[in-house]
């Protein structure tokens, strides 16, 4: 006969749905134990905080060799705080949860048919006792509530209860299961369209937790002795040759038990030895197991109330998937005030029940132990101690070992109760009837995780919240709790209770990638930049998490000025990464073609997605790339960008001049100007600066002049390097001398800078960076050869660059020479109006305005000419305008 696979003697059918509630029950532990360890429960999920930090990056300077003002620009670094949230976990965890629950009491109850009288009507006493615990009463259906329904429900099954145990004995067992579980689905169909509650089935599965607690504690306190038994059954085997029985069972034995011993004086901290220490849910997985065998082991103690084949072997495995689903239906949820209650009854059984059956052995069977008798055979018939005493006396122990912790495991098990009231109304929108319950799960237990967490993110008031936080981490912390509580602390701008609180953080779980990512940030903030980039650089979590820890890696570095080597890292689908990316590229002058560019879908910007258009633009202008142009224009159309819409334009502006685009780039910069007029001085700088660029230092003067009014910094030099262009030295070096001068007490450094300036430009020797114009004539040969694309190109040169006269003047002789006058005057018109004192430009217009018979026009640019030329070329000037206008005026008159 096979000891172990003792169901393969059962007919078909029992040995069948052993094996399949057998499998069930293994299944449920290794999801438990897998939840439990593996921290696989999503109601914690990581939730990430964005913000930016800017870096002054110069965009416009270092056109002179000497002192000059610099036009800057935010470079926005994106740095991403970790902290905890929870979320609504589908109903329909809760309902697979109600049918196992439901489906196994229906099957206890099934089972209880077969029960003897005496013992029978205990069974019903406990059924009605499920059944007032379960919530029925308090879900209520068709205004029945309380008692009423109650009674309702019993009557359903009492009855027939009644009629399978004493009056038609003969029913099987599959029928009587099938009548108990139509009468169960009776009752959820009255619940389920009579109950006046919204999702009355979800809240039964929330108030069916007191039942189930019930039979979670029955079943802990049943297998609580198992490995003590199963020790015995290792070391006296069948055969009498072995010896040395009652040394390896006591060893082991002792062993095992000093092993609970310290595991329950760790777990009241009473010490805190750096040792691994048996896992209580590793106890009871291991005991139910070994409970199946155990449990027919001493089938003849119960026989004559249920035999064991095969109704207490159902009877053991039902309540044993009740027990393992409810600790992983809870564990999924996070209730880690019900997790532990149970997880303390699970030391305390074990401790309680282990110990006295030990004691028991010892006392009935140790002269047989001494003749190597295998003893687990008849351990259940005893001599001189009773079972039935060892039993009692176990339960003493977990009874006292109950109250020496001031009944916690009762208040952390009511705890759990009012955490799962809490989810359920939190998830149905009932947000001040959840803070009500997670406010009595903390009343009952004050460190709870569970309930202080929740109500962290419930509650409003920052002291408030960092109360509730402090206590989640006292009982069993998380790291959620962890870094949410250091973010807390780092909002109130407490560093250095932040600081500890990682640091703590870390103690608890090493190396964690969340408590990492935000103490580096801490760090960096403090510029302690090893410490930072040591725990960015670290921490490998893999998956979207190391996009994050490498965007905040790319942001601590760029913000440090560190250039970063190993940029392989690029995730395609996170604008946080390419957008630090960018910014330490920027940083490190990288003049590297883009490998790809990203466009975000949504037209509306946030941060990440604004911080990676922006970075674009900027390296896109560094390196005269097109692609940002080329994606730019949708999102400062969308209104919903409006935060953003002035340094993108800005942005927008510089690639424009960059690429040539020169009236565009001024037109965008005169629109800001109008927009952000405090910003007057920056505007004018900008515009004064390119227009010395492109040889215009008369209209820079005038830009310049303005923005020295506007006492923007260093704009002095400029505005002197644009005298000295127009020949009036004497005024740009006593713009030089006053401003040495003036920081000669203030700033001794800045005033020999201005000095030095002073003696090169006297000697002729400053040198002002100009624009190329290699593009404007790479155009302008291109549309002399002719072509399909001869128009457009002319086009282009006479609208893109008015400072390329002489591209403007060709552009105008090609559409005067087409017969497109109306073209040709259009290019000259806007080109004045950009480059405003250009004396050919000017002329030239004047010239199309007397051709096109615009007399009154041509007057009116004639005396912008003034303000250029000498006295004496403006009269001569002016004389031979004076000829043309007669001659044009003539022909006008002729025509009409």
């Amino acid at each position: 006969m096979n000891k172990l696979a003792f169901w393969n003697e059962w007919n078909t059918t029992f040995k069948l749905t052993f094996q399949i509630l057998s499998s069930l029950l293994l299944t449920f532990v290794v999801v438990f134990l897998a939840i439990q360890w593996g921290d696989l429960s999503p109601f914690y999920y990581w939730k990430l905080t964005g913000y930016l930090e800017h870096l002054s990056f110069p965009i416009f300077s270092n056109h002179s060799e000497f002192i000059e003002s610099t036009i800057t620009t935010d470079l926005p670094l994106i740095f991403q705080k970790v902290f905890g949230g929870s979320k609504t976990l589908s109903a329909s965890y809760s309902y697979i949860y109600l049918v196992l629950l439901y489906g196994c009491l229906m099957g206890c109850l099934t089972l209880s048919t077969y029960l003897e009288k005496f013992w029978y009507y205990i069974g019903v006493g406990l059924w009605i006792l499920l059944v007032a615990l379960s919530g029925i009463g308090h879900v209520g259906f068709f205004d029945l509530y309380n008692q009423t329904a109650i009674i309702v429900v019993l009557l359903l099954f009492l009855p027939a209860s009644y009629y399978f145990n004493s009056i038609n004995e003969n029913i099987g067992i599959g029928s009587r299961f099938l009548v108990f579980s139509g009468l169960i689905l009776i009752v959820f169909g009255l619940i389920y369209f009579g109950s006046t509650y919204e999702s009355p089935l979800l809240f039964l599965a929330r108030f069916s937790y007191l039942p189930a607690a019930l039979i979670c504690l029955i079943f802990i306190l049943i297998i609580g002795h198992e490995i003590i038994y199963a020790i015995l059954s290792l070391t006296t085997p069948y055969s009498k040759s072995s010896s040395n029985n009652t040394t390896h069972f006591i060893v082991l034995s002792v062993a095992y038990l000093l092993n609970l011993a310290v595991l329950y004086l760790y777990s009241i901290n009473y010490l805190n030895w750096d040792i691994y220490y048996i896992n209580e849910f590793l106890l009871i997985a291991i005991s139910a197991i070994l409970g199946i065998w155990g449990i027919k082991s001493r089938q003849n103690r119960y026989a004559g109330i249920l035999p064991y084949y095969p109704y207490t072997a159902f009877l053991y495995l039902g309540l044993g998937i009740i027990t393992f689903v409810t600790l992983g239906f809870q564990a999924f949820h996070g209730n880690d005030a019900f997790i532990t209650s149970m997880q303390n009854l699970i030391l305390y059984s074990h401790i309680g029940f282990g110990l006295m059956f030990f004691l028991y052995i010892i006392f009935n069977f140790i002269t047989q132990l001494k003749q190597n008798l295998p003893v687990h055979q008849f351990a259940y018939v005893e001599d001189n101690f009773p079972y039935i005493s060892a039993r009692i006396a176990g339960l003493i122990v977990v009874a006292a070992l109950f109250f020496r912790a001031h009944y916690g495991s009762f208040y952390q098990g009511v705890a759990g109760y009012y955490n799962g009231l809490g989810d359920l109304n939190l998830a149905l929108d009932n947000e001040s009837i959840a803070q009500y319950y997670y406010k009595k799960s903390v009343s009952k237990s004050t460190n709870n995780h569970h309930g202080n967490f929740q109500l962290a993110l419930l509650e409003k008031e920052p002291l408030q919240r960092l109360l509730y936080l402090k206590n989640s981490i006292k009982q069993e912390p998380t790291a959620y709790a962890y870094a949410s509580l250091g973010r807390e602390y780092e909002n109130s701008s407490r560093f250095f209770d932040a600081l500890f609180t990682y640091q703590d953080g870390l103690k608890v779980f090493p190396d964690h990638w969340a408590i990492q990512n935000n103490m580096a940030l801490l760090y960096s903030k403090t510029n302690v930049l090893d410490s930072a980039l040591y725990y960015l650089e670290s921490s490998t979590p893999g998956s979207w998490k190391q996009a994050v820890v490498y965007a905040n890696r790319n942001a601590v570095a760029s913000l440090h000025g560190l250039e970063l080597e190993n940029q392989n890292n690029i995730d395609l689908g996170r604008f946080d990464l390419q957008s630090n990316t960018l910014a330490n590229q920027l940083i490190s002058n990288d003049t590297t073609s883009l490998s790809f560019v990203s466009q975000p879908q949504s037209l509306a910007l946030n941060l990440f997605t604004f911080g990676y258009l922006k970075n674009l633009g900027l390296y896109c202008y560094q390196n005269q790339l097109p692609e940002f142009l080329q994606l730019i224009d949708p999102y400062l159309e969308a209104p919903e960008n409006a935060a953003f819409r002035k340094e993108l334009t800005l942005v927008k502006a510089f690639n424009l001049y960059r690429n040539g685009k020169v009236s565009k780039a001024i037109e965008l910069i005169y629109q800001l100007k109008e927009m952000y007029e405090d910003e007057s001085g920056k505007w004018n700088t900008l515009l004064g600066k390119w227009c010395l660029e492109l040889d215009a230092p008369l209209q820079a003067s005038k830009y310049l002049e303005a923005a020295r009014e506007a006492y923007y910094p260093n704009v002095s030099a400029d505005l002197a390097q644009a005298y000295h262009r127009l020949g009036d030295q004497s005024l740009a070096l006593f713009l030089l001398s006053k401003e040495s001068a003036a920081n000669d007490s203030i700033n001794p450094r800045l005033a020999a800078e201005w000095t030095k300036l002073f003696d090169k430009m006297q000697m002729n020797q400053s040198v002002w960076k100009r624009y190329s114009f290699k593009k404007e004539r790479q155009l302008l040969a291109q549309a002399k050869k002719g072509g399909a694309d001869q128009r457009l190109l002319f086009e282009r040169l006479g609208l893109d660059n008015p400072f390329f006269e002489e591209g403007v003047l060709a552009a105008t002789n090609y559409f005067q020479t087409a017969e497109e006058k109306e073209m040709a005057y259009r290019i000259l018109h806007e080109a004045i109006t950009v480059n405003e004192f250009s004396e050919n430009l000017i002329k030239a217009y004047i010239d199309q305005c007397l051709n096109s018979g615009l007399i009154d026009f041509s007057e009116d640019a004639l005396i912008k000419l003034i303000d250029i030329l000498p006295r004496e070329d403006y009269e001569a000037f002016e004389m031979a305008y004076e000829a043309k206008k007669t001659k044009a005026q003539t022909q006008l008159d002729q025509d009409w």
